[in-house]
C-alpha cells in the first residue's frame, strides 16, 4: 500500500513539475471564462489553456484575450476583422465577437499582444477555484505531510520479521 501511495504522490509531483516548466517556458495560463458569451463551445465556467500572442501572428477566428485599455476587464472572444494600425506596425486593432452574441463588441481592441487560447475545458472553472483556495491548500499540505510520515515510518520488528519470511530470507 505505501509504495501505491508514493507512487501516486510521485506522479503528482511530476506532473506538477512539468506544469510549472510548460508554464514558464511557454507563458502558458489558463484563462476562466466568467460569462455565456463564447456559449456553447465555451460555457461560462470553461477553462481557456492560453499562450502568449504577437498581434502579427492572429488570424480571424482565433480566440484570444484582450482588454479595451488598462482599466477595462479582460474579455476572451473571436476575432472577426483584424486590420493594421498606421504608424504601429507591430500592433493590430481587432473586432470581436462572443460565439453566443449577435453583434460584434462595441469598441475595437488595439493590442500588441494576446493570449491565444488553444483549447477550452467546460466547467474547469469551478474546480480550478476549489484547487486554488486557501482551505484546499492548506488541507493538502497537511494530507501530503502525513502521507510522507506514514510511508516513512520505521517498521515494527514484527513487519520486519513478516517481510523477511515472505521474501524468502532467514535470520
Amino acid at each position: 500500500m505505501k509504495d501505491v501511495v508514493l507512487v501516486v504522490a510521485a506522479l503528482l509531483g511530476l506532473a506538477t513539475v512539468g506544469w510549472t516548466v510548460f508554464t514558464q517556458v511557454t507563458g502558458a495560463t489558463i484563462v476562466v471564462l466568467k460569462t455565456g458569451s463564447m456559449s456553447p463551445d465555451m460555457p461560462q465556467g470553461s477553462g481557456a489553456l492560453s499562450v502568449p500572442a504577437e498581434a502579427d501572428e492572429l488570424e480571424v477566428g482565433d480566440v484570444v484575450t484582450a482588454k479595451l485599455d488598462d482599466a477595462s476587464p479582460l474579455v476572451t472572444h473571436r476575432i472577426v476583422q483584424i486590420d493594421e494600425v498606421p504608424g504601429a506596425p507591430q500592433k493590430r486593432e481587432l473586432v470581436m465577437r462572443g460565439d453566443a452574441n449577435d453583434t460584434d463588441d462595441l469598441y475595437p481592441y488595439t493590442v500588441e499582444k494576446v493570449l491565444r487560447a488553444q483549447f477550452a475545458i467546460p466547467h474547469a472553472g469551478a474546480v480550478l477555484s476549489v484547487m486554488t483556495s486557501p482551505l484546499f491548500l492548506g488541507g493538502l499540505v497537511l494530507v501530503v505531510g502525513m502521507l510522507v510520515v506514514w510511508a516513512f515510518w520505521p517498521a515494527s520488528e514484527d513487519e520486519i520479521e513478516e517481510e523477511l519470511v515472505t521474501s524468502g530470507a532467514s535470520s
